[in-house]
């Protein structure tokens, strides 16, 4: 097995609400995934609407995503993407998530395993494979990640 890097995938968040505080299947925290894209030698892509994030933060002091979001590509097609994975909050990651700046890959364990969905021909392989990506911030409200084809 070995990993191929893809594409670059870029978000920008907003929020979030109040937490689920007491609720029987845990808290949850809302976050809008309000703007992204998706940028590759096989994919170029923007949100076409907004998107969710149902974040659950775990005992263990670890975040785990849950999200779905739809892309629009360059070409007019249309590609969904969920997500779910494991954000460790490190103090490099409160940083900058408090005051700006960026981190490094390595400053975190943001670690995401991505599926999508396309009924486009074109866009078939994104189908037809696993992903897995690694993520930092790039701005207080901002992530980029790394994403890779598992071959």
């Amino acid at each position: 097995m070995k990993l191929d890097y893809e594409m670059t995938y870029r978000v920008r968040v907003r929020g979030p609400l109040a937490a689920t505080a007491g609720a029987p299947l845990g808290e949850r925290q809302y976050w809008e995934m309000a703007e992204g894209e998706l940028t590759g030698a096989r994919i170029n892509a923007r949100f076409a609407m907004p998107g969710g994030d149902w974040y659950r933060s775990g005992a263990d002091g670890l975040g785990r995503p849950d999200v779905r979001v739809q892309f629009q590509t360059d070409d007019g097609e249309v590609v969904l993407l969920h997500y779910t994975g494991i954000v460790q909050s490190t103090e490099a990651f409160k940083h900058v998530a408090e005051h700006g700046g960026e981190t490094r890959f390595d400053d975190q364990y943001v670690r995401m395993a991505m599926f999508f969905e396309t009924g486009a021909a074109h866009y078939a392989w994104l189908n037809q494979s696993l992903f897995a990506a690694e993520g930092r911030l790039i701005e207080r409200d901002r992530l980029e990640y790394r994403v890779y084809r598992i071959a």
